[in-house]
């Protein structure tokens, strides 16, 4: 309002000065008709003369047309009649000879019109902030014939709207909070054959199970084994599969989700307090000692991965060029070959000390925290080949557990097992 009426006045300030030297004008041209005139007289004489010089008028047009105006002249600054005077004489505008005075009727005004209105259009209760909490709590609640008005209304919708993907997720999470969750599970279905979101699977299978009376067994773990396998760090599914195990009774499985969740929440994240809890829950389930919430993601990191140092022995390292490729890598104890975390490096940076952890995995379905132990190894090649080759060097250390840290690895010879 400050910003209206400033603008305001400034307006009728500017507005009041102009309409003053415009009344000016005018009765100077009332007053004096004959310069009036001679002005107007001067400004056509100049068009002509330039409509001559440009070729639109000859001369002779030129002498007769400036003849015609003269004569216009002399008869208009003839003697004119106090009656004529009267009708021609231009009204005099309206001019706020006192501005100030208009400024502060309406700086006066404004408010004062403003909040008498309001009190009779607006809604003054809103101004009252435990009324406009009250009022908003009691427009925002929902009530089971709400549920069932908005239930309807979808069905019919989707009646005519049948490859709405939103409207069926939006079925099923209204027929979810009604209780019924056969609906909402063969809402959320059809959703999911118009477009495939892993979310929403872990939503329905969480449908499923209450369906069930709280039972995962079925289809629910068969929806969450098949969202992991796809995506092994799979947020929703890494909860869902936590609580699942926890309702059967399965702490360490509980644990075991959680943890792996709890790697990939960030600290400020509002899930991570609760996940603390829950992982804290489990932990004492299974007489395990306690982690300090701030530290639980750092611990579980740290268990997840293993550390330590490759030297060379001074035999060898005449044999090995500083370009030479460095392999340090962690494989199952039995089984594949396959790596499930790697570093590679130059032999110019031994001795190395390393970290291989689930940032170092090859395959993000395999990956070194999904491993109870390992065989660490390492490779020093010349040709830089994924694949061993003769001549290569190289030691091996078995069985490795999960959070071992300060591991010596010293290559003295070919591939060899160190005891």
């Amino acid at each position: 309002m400050a910003l209206v009426l400033l603008v305001l006045s400034v307006a009728l300030w500017r507005g009041s000065q102009e309409g003053a030297r415009l009344a000016a004008h005018q009765a100077d041209a009332a007053s004096n008709p004959a310069q009036a005139n001679a002005a107007v007289y001067r400004d056509q004489l100049a068009e002509l003369d330039r409509e001559f010089v440009m070729g639109n008028l000859n001369y002779e047009e030129l002498k007769a047309a400036r003849d015609e105006l003269s004569q216009r002249l002399l008869d208009d600054v003839g003697v004119v009649p106090e009656s004529s005077k009267a009708q021609t004489t231009p009204a005099t505008p309206v001019v706020w000879h006192k501005p100030w005075l208009a400024i502060g009727l309406l700086v006066f005004l404004v408010p004062v019109l403003s909040m008498l209105m309001y009190s009779v259009l607006g809604q003054p209760a809103a101004l009252d902030p435990m009324a406009l909490k009250q009022g908003v709590n009691a427009s925002d609640e929902v009530t089971p014939e709400k549920l069932t008005e908005m239930a309807t209304a979808l069905t019919r919708r989707l009646q005519d709207e049948p490859n709405s993907m939103e409207g069926w997720v939006m079925l099923g999470r209204v027929q979810r909070a009604r209780g019924r969750f056969e609906e909402s599970a063969e809402a959320l279905g059809k959703a999911l054959r118009l477009s495939r979101d892993d979310n929403l699977s872990i939503e329905r299978a969480e449908v499923l199970a209450q369906n069930k009376g709280g039972s995962f067994a079925g289809e629910p773990w068969a929806i969450i084994q098949r969202v992991l396998s796809a995506d092994p760090h799979h947020l929703n599914a890494l909860f869902l599969a936590g609580s699942a195990s926890y309702a059967e009774m399965n702490f360490r499985s509980a644990l075991r989700f959680w943890e792996r969740a709890r790697e990939v929440v960030p600290a400020d994240s509002p899930d991570a307090p609760e996940l603390d809890r829950a992982i804290a829950e489990a932990r004492d389930k299974l007489g395990l000692p306690a982690i300090p919430p701030s530290a639980s993601s750092k611990a579980t990191t740290v268990a997840s991965s293993i550390s330590g140092r490759v030297t060379l022995v001074k035999e060898l390292q005449g044999l090995v060029a500083p370009t030479d490729t460095v392999f340090v890598y962690a494989t199952p104890v039995s089984g594949s070959r396959m790596p499930v975390a790697i570093v590679r490096t130059t032999a110019d940076k031994l001795p190395l000390d390393f970290v291989l952890d689930d940032s170092t995995a090859m395959n993000p379905s395999a990956k070194l925290s999904s491993m109870s132990e390992v065989t660490v190894r390492v490779r020093i090649s010349k040709s830089g080949q994924a694949m061993a080759q003769a001549g290569d060097f190289g030691v091996s250390l078995s069985p490795v557990k999960l959070g071992s840290k300060g591991l010596n690895l010293m290559v003295r010879d070919t591939l060899q097992t160190t005891p």
